[in-house]
């Protein structure tokens, strides 16, 4: 009971701050939290804790937009035709003045209130310390995940601060790593630069990688995750050595875990379903009380792509670049056997590619269209760390990664050609992204930290320049207008030169 009105008194006063103070509402955090009802015994950290990853799988952000998203918004998917889901991002156009993307602000937000919490805000002696230490790991590795998200979203790479029409534009995101436990700290902030949320990013992975260590369960934030996360925020920063220590550690623990890289056809095809044994962090979503943002049916990763909707496609781009031998076609079918209704679907997938194939990743394995959700699997470690030490020491450094996956996936060695130049394998390493990482939320990041094109699905035609203004997601006029210290990025109607001089 006391729990319970612990919880009460949680909802009570967000509401009460949602309502009574609009500017809560439009920038961050949207809630705030009492101290007092907070965190003051082992239950109510764990429904904060709880609330985090819930907070997770209820947010469209952070589940079929950050999967799907990036493949919609380039050339990895195209729109079955007379569907629109995804159909803006598509397009690369909106009714909001051609500016839809891949924003993610106030769920980053309403995740990092739990985290923040969780971090600075358990009581003393309210649990074991070996307890306490694994939730405040899971919640920096969570931080650092959303912070890297917003990062990426609202701002260029490290090194990459003239890639767009402003000179040395670095900023990124709010940065708040305190507590919210009254309205009062919910105080209105200017955006942070890149360079001061990598260094959050950093601290909180190095701190949650002792915090977590010998942990295993990938079902939550693990030692894995911790490391493979530190791998990935590293290749974005350019700090190559430190993304391919960290990859090898991750691929390490991930197999000492039960957790490598399938080598069967079977394994291959199915391993999506249920338990994903490449998963290093793997969100369990229970088909029957939680529903993917909100409607498994309406707004869930199988309704887009397999199910339902089924609006979002492979291109002719993506099987192309597969070999007939590649294990990984095991994750196509014909969109005639996907059902809905009880009646065969092929027809509306003719002309979306030349074989009407579906990807499968996705299928609703667990019911109700849901599926768990995959933060993070072993095979993109061993892209990193071939990625990583090809430019840090040449292509042949870089290639034995590059086969290990490539093994795996029941292909021989990466032909020699692929090891002729850093630019020859760079593309391969980019190539080999799409193969195997489809729909899980990083070919548009890919093509804009390295500063490629990106194409229409026909491949003939360019959706964006690398150095379009439109590479950034625009703040938005509403949150600028509640918080006057926030700057809109360059080449938007709200954009001001004046706003923030680097």
């Amino acid at each position: 009971m006391k729990l319970i009105n612990r919880l009460l008194l949680i909802s009570l006063v967000g509401i009460l701050a949602m309502s009574c103070n609009s500017l809560l509402e439009d920038v961050e955090p949207t809630t705030a939290v009492s101290g007092e009802a907070a965190l003051t015994s082992e239950g109510g950290v764990m429904a904060i804790r709880a609330s985090m990853y819930s907070k997770m799988r209820a947010s469209f952000g952070y589940t079929t937009q950050y999967f799907v998203g990036p493949s919609a918004f380039t050339d990895e998917n195209n729109i079955r035709p007379g569907a629109t889901r995804f159909q803006g991002l598509n397009n690369a156009n909106g009714a909001d003045g051609a500016t839809t993307h891949l924003g993610v602000w106030g769920a980053s937000y309403n995740i990092l209130l739990d985290a923040n919490l969780l971090i600075n805000a358990i009581a003393d002696g309210v649990m074991e310390d070996a307890a306490r230490d694994r939730v405040i790991g899971e919640a920096l590795v969570i931080r650092a995940l959303v912070k890297h998200n917003l990062a990426r979203t609202y701002g260029y790479e490290p090194g990459n601060f003239n890639a767009g029409p402003e000179a040395n534009w670095n900023l990124a995101a709010i940065l708040r790593a305190d507590a919210t436990l009254s309205i009062e700290d919910a105080d209105k902030r200017p955006r942070a630069t890149v360079q001061d949320i990598y260094a959050q990013i950093f601290d909180d992975l190095t701190e949650a990688q002792t915090k977590l260590a010998g942990t295993s369960d990938n079902t939550f934030a693990n030692e894995a995750f911790a490391y493979g996360l530190a791998a990935r925020v590293n290749l974005y920063a350019g700090n190559w050595p430190e993304a391919a220590a960290a990859a090898q550690t991750a691929i390490n623990l991930a197999i000492a875990n039960g957790n490598g890289l399938q080598t069967t056809a079977n394994g291959v095809a199915n391993m999506f379903v249920g338990s994903d044994p490449e998963a290093l962090f793997l969100l369990i979503v229970d088909p029957n009380t939680e529903p993917i943002a909100g409607s498994n049916i309406n707004n869930g990763l199988a309704a887009y792509t397999s199910n339902q909707w089924m609006s979002q496609q492979p291109t002719q781009f993506v099987l192309d670049l597969y070999d007939p031998a590649d294990l990984r076609l095991g994750w196509y079918a014909p969109c005639g056997d996907v059902q809905t209704d009880g009646a065969p679907v092929g027809t509306s997938c003719e002309a979306v590619n030349d074989d009407g194939l579906t990807l499968r990743k996705w299928t609703g394995a667990n019911g109700n269209l849901s599926d768990n959700i995959p933060y993070m699997r072993i095979a993109e470690l061993y892209l990193i760390r071939a990625e990583a030490l090809a430019r840090a020491s040449g292509p042949g450094a870089g290639v034995g990664a590059l086969n290990d996956l490539r093994n795996a996936r029941g292909l021989g060695d990466a032909p020699a050609s692929v090891t002729a130049s850093l630019d020859a394998f760079i593309d391969e390493i980019l190539d080999e992204r799409v193969r195997e990482l489809v729909q899980e939320g990083h070919r548009f990041w890919d093509l804009k930290r390295t500063g490629k094109r990106i194409f229409f699905p026909d491949q003939t035609e360019v959706k964006f320049r690398e150095d379009s203004y439109r590479i950034l997601a625009p703040i938005g006029q509403g949150l600028i207008g509640a918080n006057e210290l926030l700057c809109e990025n360059p080449g938007y109607p709200a954009f001001d030169p004046a706003c923030y001089q680097p």
